[in-house]
């Protein structure tokens, strides 16, 4: 009796059935066994389904039409940067998959889910392939439907602790299980901070463990409203649909919708494996004004246990101007007041360049990106800035704005500004 004999049987023993002799001794000897036993029944009591749910006929139609009576498109989102990106509505998706059958009874649905967990207990690597409608540079939050594809490459190195690399030819993220990176390479500039104090992937982040998307992630889809889903078995594969409204608060401004795919209505599509438990393909499709339907993301490849260079998949480049998001503000010049007349002060600073103030608004810019703001900032004089607003699922607001730069153009700007850090000071996080 080993562990691989115990862990082949451990969906069973998770959904009540006896545990052999042999197999007892073998749980009283082994914490590790012991352990996930008791996490896989912990996670199963948690999942089950307390009774069979059955779609309405008219499911389809009624769903989508409430999903697509949405305003249209705002100007494009720009931000460097999020605290806390939001993945319940990615999670409530897939967590539901192995989790709720609409034509299974709830036993079933709990043995199927367990035989997933454990079927994935040893996976090594993961690697995704896929694209997604933004641009290079942004976020990897942004999305906009009106955009070309950009491809994307998710790769995962999981034993001792979790490594893995995002990039797009504009942005990359590692994590080397102590600190996160993120750089844009044509900038020149990069942050950096402790694992887990950086969400720099945002929306992406789901994807980075298959296995979380069917265990930790559950606990979001019980609370996400407004969710509504289907779960068919097509042969050797389980497809789940699910149409979700766009996540946030949209009543003071309509700017965030659309600009991600949580702040989008969406219908999701996940393929799984029915033997397995594995995640086999994705795709995300934004519902539009009108009917129409554009997808947002999709994946093209979905590998497990290649071989990975444990070397290349944590290496950062040379040449890069890091700034550590641990430190936050070096002031707090514009603490205690509105962001509206934070935003008028920060542009007040920009006429005449005032470094000391501007050091501290744009606190997560580095050299050259000031630089290049100062090029065509400098000298530009208000012509308004109106009333903040909050829109989705962004902890700050926007504020628009206007001015008239010296070289005699005028800008509109919605300046992102945030003051969710130590100082309770706000910080220019986009816009320009």
């Amino acid at each position: 009796m080993n562990c691989n004999d115990f862990k082949e049987r451990i969906a069973d023993f998770a959904v009540g059935e006896p545990i052999p002799e042999p197999m007892q001794k073998h749980l009283k000897g082994c914490a590790d066994c012991a352990a996930e036993l008791q996490a896989a029944r912990r996670v199963l009591d948690a999942v089950t389904p307390r009774s069979v749910v059955e779609p309405s006929p008219d499911f389809d139609a009624r769903i989508l039409a409430a999903a697509c009576t949405t305003p249209s498109r705002p100007s494009r989102l720009r931000r460097i940067f999020r605290w806390a990106g939001s993945v319940a509505a990615t999670a409530a998706v897939v967590a539901v998959a192995v989790t709720f059958s609409l034509r299974t009874p709830a036993y079933a649905a709990r043995k199927y889910f367990g035989s997933a967990v454990a079927a994935m207990s040893d996976l090594r690597t993961f690697r995704m392939e896929l694209r997604v409608r933004t641009r290079p540079h942004e976020n990897f939050s942004f999305t906009d439907p009106r955009l070309d594809f950009v491809p994307h490459t998710v790769t995962v190195e999981y034993g001792d602790t979790l490594r893995w690399r995002v990039e797009k030819p504009g942005r990359i993220v590692v994590d080397d299980g102590r600190t996160t990176r993120m750089w844009c390479p044509e900038a020149g500039q990069g942050f950096f901070a402790p694992t887990g104090g950086l969400n720099a992937v945002e929306e992406l982040e789901i994807l980075l463990d298959p296995r979380l998307l069917m265990l930790s992630e559950q606990r979001h889809a019980a609370h996400t409203k407004g969710a509504n889903y289907e779960v068919d078995e097509e042969g050797p594969t389980v497809r789940l649909r699910v149409v979700m409204p766009a996540q946030g608060d949209f009543r003071q401004s309509d700017y965030a919708l659309n600009s991600s795919i949580s702040e989008s209505n969406t219908l999701r599509e996940y393929r799984f494996d029915k033997a397995s438990g594995r995640l086999t393909e994705v795709r995300i499709t934004a519902l539009l004004p009108g009917g129409d339907r554009v997808v947002l993301l999709e994946s093209d490849r979905i590998a497990y246990d290649e071989p990975v260079d444990r070397a290349a998949l944590t290496a950062v480049p040379g040449g890069i101007e890091w700034i550590d998001l641990s430190c936050g503000p070096s002031g707090n010049r514009l603490a205690g007041i509105s962001a509206r007349e934070a935003a008028t002060r920060i542009l007040k600073a920009m006429n005449s360049w005032d470094e000391t103030l501007l050091d501290e608004a744009f606190c997560y810019y580095g050299a050259q990106v000031r630089e290049l703001l100062k090029s065509v900032y400098k000298g530009a004089v208000i012509l308004s800035v109106d009333k903040p607003v909050r829109s989705g699922d962004y902890a700050g607001v926007f504020v628009p704005c206007e001015i008239l730069r010296a070289d005699g153009k005028s800008d509109r700007l919605m300046m992102a500004l945030r003051n969710d850090n130590s100082e309770k000071s706000w910080v220019v996080d986009g816009g320009f």
